[in-house]
This record gives structure tokens, C-alpha cells and sequence, in this order.
């Protein structure tokens, strides 16, 4: 696995992470993040990312000079894998934290955040749940209040999955779908 774009292009992520773990393909991050580069801009934001599995897509957002990116899942092998990353790569700006990514967010980040505590407002908000978890439909609800004025959430999921909230954009890959929310 590679990134696929920025100052990290081309570098190769070890695999030490969760054998559950589904990581986005090459064709998929590099197709979103052209997208949103062109359509968003991701240089100086602030991402949370949610279900972070492998830490591709947070590099990804590194890669392109977001500001600061949060990432939280829940498997202890997850985490220690991305946490050598940013070791191992010198990337002070990736925040890593052990979480359920479903507990009241506010909490977990007031507790893991750097620094000050505060929560900052978060121009993108990334959530790859897994698949047959149920309830994904009320992601966007429960992230909306974390999101910035203009913000945006992508939620990866099956293609079968419909939401009740308006979708900015949706895309579709095979059996993966990128569904993207703008704040209302």
C-alpha cells in the first residue's frame, strides 16, 4: 500500500496493522482526494478521522498539507502501527488516539487532544466504519455538531447504504461508495 499524491507520494506503509482492517485502495483515495483537493482544498485544514484502520487516509491528508489530522479507532494494533508512522516519518502534526469512535466524540477528544484540550473545528471529517456495523446511517447526525462552518464528512460505505440527510456528492467504486456531507 502507497500514497498516492503530496510530499509523501509513492511512500510504502508498512502492513502491521489489524488483519480485519480494509484498507481504502489506491484507485479510490487517489480518485477522492483529487476530488477534493480540486473541489474542497485540503492544505491548512483540520481532519478528523474516524475507523482509521491502517492510517492511509490520514497520510493521505498529511501528504496534501492538512494542517493537523486526528485519528481514532479502537484496535490497540491499529493505533501502535500508525503511532510508528508518525514516528518513524516525523509527523508531529497526526494526532493518534485508542477510541470507540462512537462514544461522545467531545469527551475523547477534550481527553487525547494535545496541548489545550480544545477541540478544534474540523474542516473534514473522514469515517470508514465497518461495513456491517449498524446504525451508519446515523453518522452524519452524531458528526455534524463537530464540523466546522462549511465543512464536510465522507462517510465510506457499502453502495446499498442511503442516508436521510442530503448528500453533497456521491461516489461509487465497485463495492465501495464515498457518500460526502456538507454542514447544513
Amino acid at each position: 500500500m502507497r500514497v498516492t499524491g503530496g510530499h509523501l507520494k509513492g511512500r510504502i506503509i508498512p502492513t502491521h496493522f489489524a488483519n480485519h482492517v480494509r484498507p481504502s485502495t489506491d484507485r479510490v483515495r487517489e480518485s477522492l482526494f483529487n476530488s477534493l483537493e480540486h473541489q474542497k482544498g485540503i492544505a491548512d485544514t483540520h481532519v478528523l478521522d474516524l475507523f482509521s484502520g491502517s492510517g492511509i487516509i490520514a497520510l493521505e491528508f498529511l501528504t496534501r498539507e492538512a494542517q493537523s489530522v486526528f485519528s481514532i479507532d479502537l484496535d490497540k494494533k491499529n493505533i501502535a502501527h500508525q503511532k510508528g508512522i508518525a514516528k518513524d516519518w516525523n509527523l508531529p502534526q497526526w494526532h493518534i488516539a485508542t477510541g470507540n469512535a462512537l462514544t461522545p466524540l467531545s469527551t475523547l477528544l477534550k481527553n487525547k487532544l494535545p496541548a489545550t484540550g480544545d477541540i478544534p473545528p474540523f474542516d473534514i471529517i473522514f469515517a470508514d466504519p465497518p461495513y456491517g456495523m449498524p446504525n451508519i446511517q446515523g453518522l452524519p447526525q452524531l458528526l455534524f455538531p463537530l464540523l466546522a462552518p462549511n465543512g464536510w464528512i465522507i462517510i465510506e460505505h457499502k453502495p446499498q447504504l442511503v442516508f436521510a440527510e442530503q448528500e453533497l456528492l456521491k461516489k461509487e467504486y465497485g463495492s465501495t461508495t464515498m457518500t460526502i456531507f456538507a454542514k447544513p
